[in-house]
């Protein structure tokens, strides 16, 4: 557990700790929407979201994602709204080959997260919390307003309801398009 805590420090600080770099897929003012579907413990989810940039390498990332699944006679639903930071790292981006279309990038921060059960047998019961997550991802582009992006989402929330005390850690995995606006 602590070897696992002590790489996930060492892989969010290491990009602070590099020489910043010019990004040109990335900087201040820049605005990003981004669409796309996500696997995850919590079953198939899509999402939508939008970025902007704060500094050349800093932006904020609200967005918003939802997932559902069915398991015998319940259905669960859990809705998350992230208000997230990014750190886009060109040195990270230049682990990938061909630099110049990659814009890899670190992210988190707090997520509100609405989570719903309904059974055959009983009535539906809903919560809602906030929880915390962190991710990494990086974006291929075909343009420069143009790409496809791939990211790993890890989450953690607690929720009570009248039935159910629960505490959930999940990942995700997503793959979508985005398009720079400007």
């Amino acid at each position: 557990m602590k070897k696992g805590l002590l790489l996930l420090l060492l892989i969010f600080i290491l990009p602070f700790a590099t020489i910043a770099q010019e990004n040109k897929y990335f900087n201040s003012g820049k605005m990003v929407a981004t669409a796309g579907v996500g696997l995850s413990g919590l079953g198939l989810g899509y999402g939508v979201g939008f970025e902007y940039g704060i500094t050349d390498n800093i932006g904020v990332f609200p967005a918003f994602i939802t997932h559902s699944y069915e398991s015998g006679i319940q259905s669960w639903s859990f809705n998350a709204f992230d208000i997230w930071g990014t750190y886009h790292s060109k040195s990270i981006s230049s682990w990938f080959g061909n630099s110049d279309k990659v814009d890899a990038y670190y992210m988190g921060g707090v997520t509100i997260v609405s989570f719903g059960v309904e059974s055959g047998i009983a009535k539906e019961e809903t919560s809602s919390s906030f929880g915390f997550g962190v991710g990494a991802g990086g974006r291929y582009h075909f343009s420069d307003k143009l790409a496809a992006y791939g990211e790993g989402r890890y989450r953690f929330a607690s929720f009570k309801t009248d039935s159910y005390s629960l505490a959930i850690a999940w990942y995700s995995l997503n793959v979508g398009v985005s398009y720079a606006i400007n």
